[in-house]
């Protein structure tokens, strides 16, 4: 019996030596031996009786627990598409043959539900060796880069959230020189659970290299994911819509594009409405900036303000600062439609709305219009600790007019509560002054393809009122 076993002096137990290569002792949890003291025990050779029957229920113990940590990793990973080959199973992906897209490469106790990281290493030396180049997209946490040859960059972003446009930036150029210098060469990409953030980059590259912003989203769902959900937070969908507005001339893996990112264009916030809300009488709100920190890649979010969103009495809006609106005409029915292709922005004056108009609103106007560049953050809460509701995050670059607004779909993260104070029309309506000049190097076109995949029309007329 003792030669199918191999002895781990640093846990003081046997372990079958075809499992043992597959989960090494230093993956193990500390108290890993411990589990194992009463019933079935790893034993050496001679306990008990003759040591077999110790060593075989060590043996099924071990199987039964490396088939639960299998069983918890294919569980966080989801609908993500994974990687088997050699004998090693892992949350990774080739969206292309050059580009891979994983979760976190753990170790100790979070490699028991994400990748560990010596198997990500043994399969990137077993496949693409000296030329694989690691990306971390993590701001909450990193690893020795030494495990992967020293042979990773960090771009470091809030999960759940947007890059800044300038991060994009440094990003794809780093990942098309890397690509650019060999054939050979491959760039794995991840975050934490190597989705979201991840595929905002990704696309971002493929966008970079000539795809349009629909098709890189289209296949990097097709290729992470097995329900066909890659990017689906509407925040990190608009910014690779943003990207793609931004990159100006066609390109290819041969050519480097002419990237020319708007500076932070200064806008006066004015008013801050929600449009339609069922059940709730003020919600409290948070703006903040991406502001760029010199000498470090990750930018945090700096809070500009927090103020209530109040309701107002039902079909009158007091004006306590100009005010303007996309103007529309009524026809037959109760459908409204546009006056003309461009819209015009008129000052609303104190006025009781039609019937059709008495949706609860909840408002809140700043005495000072609070000025806003580059990428902003306007996140909502039930109350003023946790609770949160919703959130957007846009860039004051691509505001070409005086509204923006976001339906339900158009937020990110909305949860059960976040729901149920939406009515059928909601709509997250920021107002801002009017734009003091266009940057002068950046074709402005139409805000509502940037805006959203699903911003819908018809419901938006109301949302002006």
């Amino acid at each position: 019996m003792g030669k199918f076993l191999c002895w781990c002096p640093s846990k003081s137990d046997f372990v079958p030596h075809s499992l043992s290569c597959l989960f090494p002792s230093s993956d193990w949890p500390s108290s890993f031996s411990d589990r194992f003291t009463t019933g079935a025990k790893f034993s050496k050779e001679g306990a008990g009786h003759d040591g077999t029957l110790g060593a075989l229920d060590g043996h099924q113990s071990l199987l039964n627990y490396l088939a639960r940590v299998f069983f918890i990793r294919n569980l966080v990973s989801k609908k993500r598409r994974r990687l088997v080959v050699a004998g090693y199973d892992l949350d990774m992906s080739y969206i292309t043959d050059r580009l891979l897209a994983m979760s976190f490469p753990a170790e100790h106790m979070r490699a028991m539900y994400r990748n560990p990281l010596w198997q990500v290493k043994s399969v990137l030396d077993m496949r693409h060796e000296g030329h694989y180049k690691v990306y971390n997209l993590c701001a909450e946490q990193n690893y020795d880069v030494s495990h992967f040859h020293g042979r990773v960059e960090v771009y470091p972003f809030d999960d759940n959230h947007v890059p800044p446009l300038s991060l994009i930036k440094l990003f794809c150029e780093s990942v098309h020189a890397w690509l650019s210098r060999d054939p050979q060469n491959v760039a794995v990409i991840h975050c934490m659970a190597g989705k979201g953030r991840t595929g905002l980059m990704v696309c971002s590259y493929l966008v970079f290299t000539g795809m349009s912003a629909d098709n890189a989203l289209q296949l990097y769902a097709d290729r992470r994911t097995t329900n066909n959900e890659g990017v689906s937070i509407p925040s990190q969908r608009r910014y690779v819509r943003y990207w793609s507005e931004i990159l100006s001339f066609p390109r290819g893996l041969n050519t480097t594009p002419d990237v020319n990112v708007p500076q932070p264009q200064s806008r006066e916030l004015r008013r801050i409405r929600l449009y339609d809300t069922l059940d709730i009488n003020s919600v409290f709100f948070v703006v903040s900036e991406l502001q760029e920190n010199p000498g470090q890649a990750y930018q945090p979010p700096v809070e500009l303000t927090r103020k209530y969103c109040r309701q107002m009495k039902q079909g009158q809006h007091h004006t306590s600062s100009p005010r303007y609106y996309l103007s529309f005409v009524k026809k037959e029915g109760d459908e409204k439609v546009k006056e003309q292709e461009v819209p015009r922005f008129v000052v609303q004056m104190d006025t009781e709305s039609s019937d059709p108009y008495k949706k609860t609103c909840l408002d809140y106007y700043f005495d000072c219009p609070l000025q806003v560049a580059g990428d902003v953050r306007v996140v909502f809460y039930e109350k003023t600790i946790g609770g949160r509701l919703f959130y957007a995050c846009f860039h004051t670059a691509f505001i070409t007019s005086s509204l923006l607004q976001f339906s339900r779909r158009d937020l990110d993260k909305v949860g059960r509560k976040g729901r149920s104070i939406c009515g059928p029309t909601f709509c997250l309506e920021l107002l801002f002054g009017p734009a003091n000049s266009k940057h002068p190097n950046f074709p402005l076109h139409e805000a509502s393809n940037l805006l959203s995949d699903s911003f819908h029309e018809k419901e938006a007329l109301h949302c002006s009122r």
